[in-house]
C-alpha cells in the first residue's frame, strides 16, 4: 500500500476534552495537545484521517479520552469543501492491518474524514507506525 501522509499540526480537540486528556495523564493543564490527525494523499484522493483508540460496539463507538480528542481534533480541521465522516475499527483479528486501512481508504470518497478506532498504542502501534508517524 502506497500513501503520503502528514501530521496536522494546527488542530487540538475541544478545550474540555483537552483538559480532562491532560488531567488523566497528570501533566500541565496550560501545554498544547498534538493528536493523531493526518492529512493523506491516497490516489488522486485527499482525506483527513485520525487514529483514535478505543472499540466499536454495537454501531457505537466507545473512544478512550485520547481517542476522542483525536477525533475532535479531526472535525476542527476548517475546509471549504464538502465532506463525509467514516468510522472503521482496526483490528489484528481482521487481517493484514495494510489490507484494511487500503479498503477504508479506497472505499470512502475524496475529501472524507476517516476515523481510524482500536487499540491504537497497544496492539496496533508498531503496525500503524509503518504509515503513520506517530511521534510529533
Amino acid at each position: 500500500m502506497n500513501f503520503a501522509n502528514t501530521l496536522v499540526t494546527n488542530v487540538t480537540a475541544n478545550q474540555d476534552t483537552n483538559m480532562a486528556v491532560l488531567a488523566m495523564l497528570e501533566m500541565d493543564v496550560n501545554q498544547a495537545v498534538q493528536y493523531h490527525v493526518y492529512e493523506v494523499a491516497f490516489g488522486d484522493k485527499m482525506i483527513f484521517c485520525c487514529l483514535s483508540g478505543g472499540v466499536i460496539e454495537d454501531n457505537q463507538i466507545q473512544f478512550t479520552p485520547i481517542g476522542l480528542g483525536a477525533f475532535e481534533a479531526m472535525t476542527n480541521i476548517k475546509t471549504e469543501v464538502e465532506f463525509e465522516y467514516f468510522a472503521d475499527e482496526i483490528n489484528k483479528s481482521n487481517g493484514n492491518i495494510s489490507d484494511q486501512i487500503e479498503e477504508i481508504f479506497t472505499r470512502v470518497p475524496n475529501n472524507a474524514r476517516v476515523c481510524l478506532i482500536g487499540d491504537i498504542t497497544g496492539e496496533l502501534k508498531d503496525e500503524l507506525s509503518k504509515y503513520f508517524k506517530l511521534l510529533h
